[in-house]
């Protein structure tokens, strides 16, 4: 049967309609396969970067140790390398891989370099391990030192004999210090410090020698970057008494013992004659005697407002 013109060329249009449709289509299908498949391909690379590490939560000072409740488990997307992340990867009650949120995992012993701020990611490059504590540690109270007028719990110090001459001879160094509350408010004048059994010897000489030399001065420094900064020196050198004793002390691991007495030798000449000169004058006998039952009248008062502030 013939085909009316109209009818024929209405149906190719139809068909040509079609066609046109189904390429639409098709490009349309091939564009969404195309953005999927680059979509999963970011997907897998992003997984492939995730990591479980800690970050700071609350502000910690150089040189403080860096404890479980001052971090917080997070999920990290770093393409870098990740060999000095401390890992907070554990699983859930459902098996899935998830951050430790309570910072339970994060390694005991670990310290600050520098001033970490909350938010920052904890890596082995500002972090640096705490010292064995040894047998012979002990805190200690001092309260005829001269301490810096903003120095807080925490920060680390230089103790330090100012003679008469002028010399500053390093007495310890890089003690991390605790400062006493009573009732809630700092002392003004005591400190606490983690001593070993020579570095107690030290400063107790430098005390006793600090009150015979009219004109000393005891005092601290305290570090700019703890965590960063090496111990200072020891220059101070104790009278000859003090030395027998820490060569003959039994408390005092003997490597150092060593180190201590090496330091002290090599470094007695230059120093104890200026010190000799001005301990032994009339009067030193006399300043040991009144300053030591300052000291002594002094940490009674510190003992009772402490007593009365628990107490009260």
């Amino acid at each position: 049967m013939a085909v009316n013109p109209m009818q024929r060329k209405a149906n190719n249009s139809f068909l040509l309609g079609i066609l046109v449709t189904l390429l639409i289509t098709g490009l349309i299908i091939a564009f969404l396969i195309l953005q999927i498949s680059r979509l999963n391909s970011e997907i897998e690379e992003k997984a492939s970067h995730i990591v479980y590490g800690y970050v700071i939560t609350s502000p910690v000072q150089s040189g403080t140790e860096i404890t479980s409740d001052k971090v917080q488990g997070v999920e990290l997307n770093i393409a870098t390398d990740t060999s000095g992340l401390y890992s907070s990867q554990t699983t859930d009650a459902d098996g899935n891989t998830v951050a430790d949120p309570t910072g339970a995992l994060f390694p005991v012993g670990l310290r600050a370099k520098v001033n970490l701020n909350p938010g920052t990611v904890l890596t082995a490059d500002v972090t640096y391990e705490d010292e064995t504590v040894r047998d012979d540690l002990r805190s200690v109270e001092y309260n005829v030192i001269t301490i810096n007028s903003q120095l807080q719990t925490g920060d680390y110090i230089d103790i330090r004999l100012r003679t008469p001459d002028g010399r500053s001879l390093i007495v310890t160094s890089h003690k991390e210090v605790t400062i006493p509350q009573l009732a809630g408010v700092d002392s003004t004048n005591c400190i606490w410090l983690d001593l070993t059994e020579e570095e107690i010897l030290m400063i107790s000489c430098a005390i006793v020698e600090s009150y015979q030399m009219n004109g000393s001065m005891l005092y601290t420094t305290k570090y700019v970057e703890a965590g960063i900064q090496e111990a200072a020196t020891v220059t101070y050198v104790p009278n000859d008494e003090v030395r027998a004793l820490i060569e003959r002390d039994p408390n005092i691991v003997q490597e150092a013992k060593n180190a201590l007495l090496t330091t002290l030798n090599s470094n007695s000449d230059l120093v104890r004659p200026g010190v000799e000169s001005a301990v032994n004058h009339e009067d030193a006998a006399d300043n040991v005697v009144e300053k030591t039952e300052d000291e002594i009248t002094s940490l009674q008062d510190e003992r009772e407002a402490y007593i009365d502030s628990i107490g009260g």
